[in-house]
């Protein structure tokens, strides 16, 4: 059987951040033919001597650098000309099929798209570099119609370039066929790339994407100043931009993740995502959105040295009710679809979720605050690896209800590992996926949390200071949480995040476990994991009473209200599945969790975890059955409970995790001393 659900917690916990530096296939900066920009003027055909923006990008070959006179430092290029009004680049193309444990969407690929009006459009690499300029350039669109920036089919290098003004919007198509793109789509609002988004010393605001109010997907707002398919952002900001539609993902960021290329990895170093916003019936990462394009997609999230603060994800105005009451907002700061997200030296504070609150029959609920991962009825999302970072302050707000802190939420994550040193507010592990034993798998552990120096339910004001640490941007206004204020750039840390995470490199040990059935054998693990914790918790009744609890609810299960009397579960040979004893887990490998007759087996967990959660058992934080669990509760070797299963537990031991060298804003971090937890190392 594949290893699919092999942890790799070696690679993802090494945390070799080194960001590329590259140029995204463009020129670098000593290339000598550089076109060299003159004018502010925005023309296609400028006077003779004279080079405008538009006119060096139409004459530059694929990759040649386009520079910028020194007379124009600091100056802003007010662009009022639509390139095409039709822009075509590639897209994805979802369907959406019924299935019995629910609806499924899945991928039907990568098709040229629409993606409406556009000011400047180029197909090849693309390099625009300002960095001879103190002051950089500033590209504003300033036309009478709606329209992004910049469109690029090819990969982009921008280099202290400033993008504001660009709107993204979806319009009618007239359409011939049925199957013909009924809309244009509303993606990135500053730039839209397919291919590698190169930003470096950027500042991307006040750009928008607008789409319709139809639940398709097609009409969905994506990257209200980034949209494309890998990003490389170093040294920016990207703050007070927006996406608002029926579906709306990325208020800042949308990263496709390597669709159609070699390159599966998206970084964001030493930048700020603040103050940005997602308005919609369907809203996902008001700050940063990285897709995977449908299950199985193995990209990368890599964010590092980053302030990921202030970012809202709310309803659209004037909902009617009985929409609002089918609405999804998850991931104030960030949120993951499918693949790996890994997050070192971040902060992630004060972002917020608000929405209409429901919860569906297997517990998943639809609001998720700071960091969310998708929740599917098939595995998506592969795993998430946090170390030395700061996620607390971030919150849900019901309408309605309470508001409460929801830093960080796995959703159906495989996997989560930390790398230590982390504070956290309240994590949320009730919907990553449950044990499985199955052999090869090494997948009943998968909450590798805590390591070493991490601290749970810590208050923002006990980790960052409030009062006089915050740095803000006041020519940028937040379209996010404290609407019209100026947004953050980075917080200063304070309390227990100080003089924390070791100069010297160290090790994380985490612990794998699977177990094994002989061949023809009773598979009775649920009912010795019972009895194991009731033992060794010494939770008195706790075996006997869980299991009539867990078999009452089989009982009543109807999995078809629209057949007279109860439909119970059935294993995949049509028996009932009525009792503790025959709730297995059934497989197949991928797609397991969308099947129904698992749907017990993984009741049994999320179960499980509720009622560890009310006996609060004194040392067993927010993970409940964590790497400590495991390790305690089983060893390697054949069960006297029922000789015929063995279960194999061993210790995963990773290589160093090293801290980083400099911080958000290039401030070394003590080389002979320990460092702080987060973005902003204390001077």
């Amino acid at each position: 059987m594949r290893r699919f659900l092999r942890p790799a917690a070696a690679a993802a916990l090494a945390l070799l951040v080194a960001c590329s530096g590259g140029d995204g296939g463009g020129s670098s900066s000593a290339d000598g033919n550089a076109l060299v920009v003159n004018s502010l003027l925005d023309s296609a055909s400028p006077a003779a001597g004279t080079v405008t923006l538009r006119s060096a990008l139409a004459t530059a070959g694929s990759g040649q650098a386009i520079r910028f006179d020194r007379s124009l430092d600091g100056g802003t290029i007010a662009l009022s000309i639509v390139a095409d009004e039709h822009t075509r680049l590639k897209g994805e193309v979802m369907g959406m099929r019924d299935e019995p444990s629910g609806p499924v969407s899945y991928l039907v690929g990568w098709f040229d798209r629409d993606y409406g009006r556009s000011a400047l459009v180029a197909r090849k690499n693309v390099v625009i570099d300002a960095s001879d300029l103190p002051s950089g350039i500033t590209l504003a669109w300033a036309g009478g119609v709606p329209a992004r920036v910049l469109a690029v089919e090819g990969n982009l290098t921008l280099i202290n370039v400033d993008i504001t003004g660009g709107h993204s919007v979806t319009e009618k198509l007239a359409v011939v066929n049925p199957d013909d793109q009924p809309w244009t789509l509303a993606r990135g609002g500053a730039v839209a790339v397919w291919g590698v988004a190169n930003l470096r010393d950027c500042r991307l605001y006040d750009n928008h994407v607008e789409g319709d109010f139809d639940s398709s997907r097609d009409r969905g707002a994506f990257g209200g100043a980034v949209y494309a398919d890998i990003v490389e952002m170093q040294r920016c900001v990207v703050s007070g931009n927006s996406a608002l539609g029926g579906g709306a993902a990325g208020g800042g960021i949308y990263s496709v993740g390597g669709a159609g290329s070699a390159r599966t990895r998206s970084t964001i170093d030493q930048s700020t995502v603040s103050g940005n916003a997602i308005r919609g019936l369907f809203a996902y990462g008001a700050g940063i959105y990285s897709d995977g394009g449908g299950i199985g997609r193995s990209k990368t999230l890599l964010v590092t040295n980053t302030t990921v603060a202030r970012n809202l994800a709310e309803p659209s105005a004037n909902l009617p009710p009985f929409l609002l009451a089918m609405g999804y907002w998850r991931g104030g700061g960030l949120y993951m679809s499918n693949g790996y997200m890994q997050l070192q030296s971040v902060t992630v504070v004060e972002n917020a979720v608000r929405g209409k609150a429901r919860t569906d029959s297997l517990g998943r609920r639809n609001l998720a605050g700071g960091i969310a991962a998708t929740v599917g009825n098939a595995h998506a999302v592969e795993s998430m690896t946090v170390g030395h970072s700061i996620i607390a302050g971030n919150t849900v707000e019901e309408i309605g209800g309470a508001t409460y802190a929801h830093d960080l939420f796995t959703g159906s994550l495989m996997h989560f590992h930390s790398a230590g040193y982390n504070r956290f507010g309240k994590l949320d592990f009730s919907q990553i996926l449950v044990p499985v034993g199955e052999r090869t798998w090494e997948s009943l552990s998968r909450r590798h949390y805590p390591k070493v120096g991490d601290a749970s339910d810590v208050a923002l004001t006990g980790v960052v200071d409030l009062v006089a640490g915050i740095t803000a941007d006041p020519s940028i206004a937040s379209v996010g949480v404290g609407p019209a204020s100026p947004v953050p750039l980075h917080y200063a840390p304070a309390g227990t995040a100080l003089d924390q995470v070791p100069a010297a490199p160290y090790g994380v040990d985490e612990i794998l476990a699977e177990y094994d059935v002989a061949q023809g054998a009773t598979d009775d693990f649920l009912a010795i994991v019972l009895a194991r914790i009731e033992q060794h918790y010494r939770l008195t009744g706790f075996a006997a009473a869980f299991k009539a609890d867990f078999e009452a609810f089989l009982q009543s299960a109807d999995t078809d209200s629209a057949t007279p009397g109860l439909q119970p579960y059935k294993d995949p040979d049509g028996r009932p599945i009525l009792a503790l004893g025959a709730t297995h887990f059934f497989g197949p490998s991928q797609t397991w969790p969308r099947e129904l007759y698992n749907h017990p087996y993984i009741e049994f967990w999320h179960r499980l975890d509720a009622a560890l959660a009310q006996a609060a058992i004194g040392g067993m934080g927010p993970e409940l059955l964590g790497d400590v669990a495991w390790q305690s509760l089983f060893t390697t070797g054949a069960l006297p409970e029922n000789p015929s299963l063995r279960t194999i537990v061993w210790i995963d031991r990773s290589p160093n995790v090293t801290r980083l060298v400099v911080d958000q804003v290039g401030t070394a971090r003590n080389a002979q001393a320990p460092a702080d937890i987060g973005a902003i190392e204390a001077r």
